[in-house]
């Protein structure tokens, strides 16, 4: 049966209600009436959301491109963006890493990594603020592996160009630490296994980084703020530390300034991590397992799933969902919703010379229906991925905020306005005569009921209402109009025709007069 055990939620719900009392209960963090999602200002929200760049925060200062990007995002109902701490910029040439300022001061063409580029900071802080102010919640990744990984003395990527690089910075040398080696470092450079080794010249220097974007956070009172470790993180062994070391040592400093946080970390499960070619519904996987079992973890991110499409994508966010129930409920996001697809845990192995091969391009429509397909699987966040020029093939990376990104933006929020999501449960063993990736089913049975078409077979499934408690209404959302569409009332009981009103991607809400 594809449902949730009502009782698991409802007292993990009242426990929630004790452990969130008090001065923090403005503050962003699981709801307490369900855990799987998020509250903020003492409200429960569903993140949705999309933006063009990754380290949003750069564009504070240049005239009024943060605003207008932020506007923009508030005004299709959006509320959530992705902030990695990175100073990699988009050109069309490609990516550069010696344009956007870094954490640390440059002095006779050396960073003092003992000293803060005021530069960095301050965009940080009016990047907070502004978001802040429009409701619009962060989730900040600290270490984004690009910005470590490539050649040392090779222009071109970011470890070149980096303050951590020892050619670039006179806080340390390259004999000062075994973690440390010229030339090409690949994808997960050793310097990121400082706290796994205790190093203590690296470590301390990425301790003080660390703890001065928290300090930023609380001492500003920006309470909208998630925090993710990294991003596509395979580095690690089977405990999959640092992540879990670094997560902590977040919390840790959180709770000395009397301040909850929220931290996740997110596994890349593609070449060349290390368990790469394991199944993602598979519990002996590590970068499954650990997000889910390690307390240093207190809520989930799942971004590399959306390289998976139709059922295989809905069917791998159920079952993540389940076992994370298994071990205490708390919300599920996905800080990137890819538009091309790159199936995960397939067993065949990638390598630097086959990178884009895995990757297809699927249209425009099962590119939206992948934020669709999330949320009716009970997630809790989901941001489009960064709308940037097409990669090798014809591939393109998300819809970010561009007029498609917008659109579902809107129907989504139009959707969430029609019904009281925080009290559905994914419900698919409602629906028959239904093909594969058809349709999918969210409901408080008796009470409401949604469906959304995927544009898959024939439009058509049968939906069980014998539960249903009196005289529900039907209305239709056309989601490329962002419009409702079609009203009627349904006081039939047992099983209901559903058949969408055109082609394309549709949702259908049934509501009691007072669900």
């Amino acid at each position: 049966m594809n449902y949730e055990p009502a009782g698991k939620c409802a007292v993990i719900s009242a426990i929630a209600a004790i452990v969130f009392a008090g001065p923090a209960a403005g503050r962003i963090q699981p709801y307490v009436g369900n855990p799987c999602y998020w509250e903020y200002a003492g409200r429960p929200v569903l993140l949705i959301g999309g933006s063009d760049r990754d380290n949003l925060f750069q564009w504070a200062g240049e005239d009024t491109k943060l605003t207008d990007h932020l506007d923009l995002l508030q005004s299709c109902g959006g509320n959530y963006v992705r902030c990695t701490m990175s100073s990699r910029e988009y050109t069309p040439e490609g990516y550069r890493w010696d344009m956007l300022p870094y954490p640390f001061a440059k002095i006779d063409g050396k960073y003092d990594l003992r000293k803060w580029d005021e530069a960095y900071w301050k965009k940080l802080r009016i990047f907070l603020a502004e978001t802040k102010r429009r409701g619009v919640i962060v989730q900040l990744e600290i270490w984004d592996r690009w910005n470590e990984s490539g050649n040392s003395a090779k222009p071109g990527n970011g470890w070149y160009d980096s303050p951590w690089n020892p050619n670039n910075n006179t806080t340390y040398g390259w004999s000062d630490s075994p973690l440390l080696k010229k030339g090409n470092t690949g994808f997960y450079n050793a310097f990121h296994l400082a706290a796994v080794h205790e190093d203590p010249v690296l470590l301390p220097a990425q301790q003080r980084f660390v703890r001065t974007i928290v300090d930023e956070v609380i001492d500003g009172g920006f309470d909208h703020v998630l925090f993710q470790i990294d991003n596509e993180s395979g580095i690690g062994d089977a405990t999959l530390e640092p992540d879990p070391y670094w997560a902590r040592f977040i919390r840790d400093y959180g709770k000395s300034k009397d301040w909850e946080l929220y931290v996740c970390t997110s596994r890349r499960f593609h070449w060349p991590a290390q368990y790469a070619g394991m199944g993602f519904q598979d519990w002996d996987n590590p970068d499954v397992r650990v997000p889910i079992v390690n307390p240093s973890f207190n809520f989930c991110d799942i971004s590399q799933n959306n390289g998976n499409a139709g059922q295989t994508h809905y069917d791998n966010v159920l079952w993540y969902r389940r076992k994370v129930l298994d071990h205490g409920a708390r919300p599920i996001n996905n800080v990137k919703c890819y538009y091309f697809n790159w199936p995960m845990g397939t067993g065949k192995a990638e390598t630097s010379s086959t990178f884009w091969r895995g990757r297809s391009s699927p249209g425009d429509g099962e590119a939206g229906a992948k934020l669709w397909r999330a949320v009716f699987a009970g997630a809790a966040g989901l941001r489009f991925h960064r709308h940037t020029p097409t990669r090798p093939g014809g591939l393109r990376e998300g819809f970010g905020l561009s007029p498609k990104g917008q659109t579902h933006l809107r129907s989504m929020r139009e959707f969430i306005g029609a019904i009281h999501l925080f009290r559905m449960a994914p419900r698919n063993d409602l629906l028959s005569e239904r093909e594969e990736n058809e349709a999918y089913c969210l409901a408080e049975p008796g009470r409401q009921y949604a469906v959304f078409f995927t544009g898959d077979g024939d439009g058509s499934v049968r939906i069980e209402l014998d539960s249903a408690q009196s005289t529900l209404q039907l209305r239709w959302l056309d989601i490329a109009a962002s419009r409702w569409e079609q009203k009627s009332m349904v006081s039939q009981r047992g099983d209901f025709v559903l058949k969408v009103p055109g082609g394309g991607l549709w949702v259908a809400a049934l509501t009691a007069a007072n669900p």
